[in-house]
């Protein structure tokens, strides 16, 4: 297919001209690109842009009026505000989105923006002059490498969420009106393809790692973590409907090279899980970070502590997310379900889970993602009893009445604003790759030592003991899914892992619950919302109707035409 030099025609032409990017702006208008490119502080500024919109502890909607956790989309997290407006995570809950308004929708856009960014530095490399960095890459070339590791990634993010779509290699001039009306998608395996091309050239151009100044910009070891993730979601089922061997043997040689690249050059596996997410300090097992936001730390903090301690809640763990966690004894999830009249259906396995005090007794990982009630917060027992502190009822929004714990900074007091410190949402980590190794070596030759040595990896570091030996390859499967569902949650894996598994209209399909106690102490577990999934549609998004209306070469996703 032939690369259209475009962007313009893919994205709003007015968000486009009203972003930060100055060289959208009239060459006559300040500065041309020229002169931006003859200094290499300012080509580096320029792409710096870019990295503003990685993704980071909240998404955003279409109108940037408010973001939200991804897991409110999936069987992590109930999203507690409905909205008069849709692009909220209740409209993928509840079905009502459509081409024309969807969360994540401006997605598209600043994708393309930030790829048409990259674009730019690519064409005018030449221009930058040579400067050597204190460190030991040339700093002129680092910035070619970031150019096409950032567009590789930006593409990937764009696959991950419409599949094939157009490849845009250079940029052009709002004036090229007839290239413009020819932008075409390409296929997902072109898709594909040029994702692994720019990574591969990325790789050529840039450090392994970085010093402390420059953590955050991209390396060769991001490059392979990405080019792995990449490799593990096109041999899942979503893409690899005939179910090719051969793919989750690529999948698997990629993410074990991922790993052995990692631990060599320092990312191994935390000691605890805990160390991870609450502490101002990068772990080393932390890769890749976005290390943009500030204010993101601050939201973070106030959508997800109780109502009492001064925020505002409107996401909040699902109880189907607390029942995944295994007990700290028997190692078994406790609830298997819930009847129609919302009463547990416990595992009779579980021989440590005492219904009367459901939060007892889980293992290590539970506390450091999940508050609840009873737990300590700031010197008290978090109370969402009838009555209590933290069942104040604002705006009429219905609340799951548990609480993401990680990544909360526990010593942010909103009502003083003392306290806050900064956090990095984390990109890459090793143990995803562990995961994702597991996963494809199991899909390509079955439960071999090799996908237990990985998967016990994991529980060892988070105190759970390894996993039973003679799994069929069909319950190890189950095995890694339970275990990504609990290592990686509210990581914004969930949300794509559903959906490449094909296992979306299963988990997102139907009622999820929240928990209730009442003022003598009683726990149930009510309906907190009862969710749609179309699987003949709701897989990929579809392509905005805004830029079909501009380009009717623009193929719509199936299902929403």
């Amino acid at each position: 297919m032939k690369k259209i030099n475009s962007i313009i025609a893919l994205l709003s032409l007015a968000a486009a001209l009203s972003s930060c990017d100055f060289l959208n702006r009239d060459p006559s208008d300040r500065i041309t690109e020229h002169e931006v490119f003859s200094k290499i502080e300012t080509a580096e500024q320029y792409l710096n842009n870019a990295y503003a919109f990685l993704p980071d502890f909240q998404t955003s909607t279409e109108d940037d009026q408010g973001r939200y956790k991804l897991g409110g989309g999936t069987d992590e997290i109930g999203y507690q505000q409905s909205s008069t407006v849709t692009q909220t995570p209740y409209d993928f809950n509840l079905g009502n989105w459509n081409p024309t308004a969807m969360p994540m929708q401006r997605n598209w856009a600043d994708y393309y923006g930030c790829i048409r960014r990259c674009n730019v530095l690519i064409k005018n490399y030449d221009l930058i002059p040579e400067e050597m960095s204190t460190g030991t890459s040339n700093r002129k070339e680092r910035l070619l490498g970031e150019a096409y590791c950032l567009r590789g990634y930006f593409y990937f993010l764009l696959f991950q969420q419409w599949g094939g779509v157009p490849l845009i290699t250079e940029p052009l001039g709002v004036s090229d009106v007839e290239e413009l009306k020819a932008i075409t998608r390409a296929s997902a395996e072109e898709t594909v393809q040029q994702i692994l091309e720019d990574l591969t050239e990325a790789k050529k151009h840039l450090p392994v790692k970085h010093d402390d100044a420059n953590f955050g910009r991209v390396t060769s070891l991001v490059c392979d973590g990405i080019k792995a993730r990449l490799l593990l979601y096109w041999a899942s089922p979503l893409w690899n409907t005939t179910n090719d061997v051969a793919r989750w043997e690529e999948a698997a040689i990629a993410n074990a090279e991922m790993i052995q690249a990692a631990e060599d050059a320092g990312h191994t596996l935390a000691i605890k899980y805990s160390f991870l997410f609450n502490q101002p300090a990068v772990q080393e097992e932390v890769i890749w970070c976005n290390n943009n936001y500030y204010l993101e730390c601050y939201w973070w903090d106030v959508y997800a502590m109780p109502l009492g301690y001064g925020a505002f809640n409107v996401d909040g763990p699902l109880q189907e997310m607390v029942d995944e966690f295994e007990m700290k004894t028997s190692n078994e999830i406790p609830v298997l379900g819930y009847r129609e009249n919302n009463t547990q259906i416990l595992n009779p396995l579980a021989t440590d889970y005492d219904p009367l005090h459901p939060w007892e007794g889980r293992e290590d990982r539970f506390y450091s993602c999940i508050l609840y009630h009873g737990a300590m917060l700031q010197g008290r027992q978090i109370d969402i009893s009838t009555n209590g502190l933290d069942n104040i009822n604002i705006g009429n929004i219905v609340r799951t009445n548990y609480f993401t714990n990680k990544y909360l900074d526990q010593d942010h007091n909103l009502l003083t604003h003392a306290g806050l410190t900064y956090r990095r949402f984390a990109l890459l980590r090793t143990a995803e790759f562990y995961l994702n190794a597991a996963e494809a070596y199991n899909e390509f030759g079955g439960p071999t030592s090799t996908v237990y040595k990985y998967v016990n990896a994991i529980r060892k570091r988070a105190g759970q003991k390894d996993l039973p030996e003679g799994l069929s390859k069909k319950e190890m499967r189950e095995k890694i899914r339970h275990e990504r569902k609990i290592e990686l949650c509210f990581e914004n894996h969930r949300f794509w892992d559903v959906r490449r598994w094909l296992i979306a209209e299963t988990v997102d399909n139907g009622k999820v619950h929240k928990v209730a106690v009442d003022e003598n102490g009683k726990i149930t577990y009510p309906v907190f919302q009862t969710r749609t999934f179309d699987p003949e549609k709701h897989y990929l998004f579809p392509i905005p109707q805004s830029e079909i209306d501009k380009n009717r070469g623009l193929e719509q996703n199936p299902g929403w035409e």
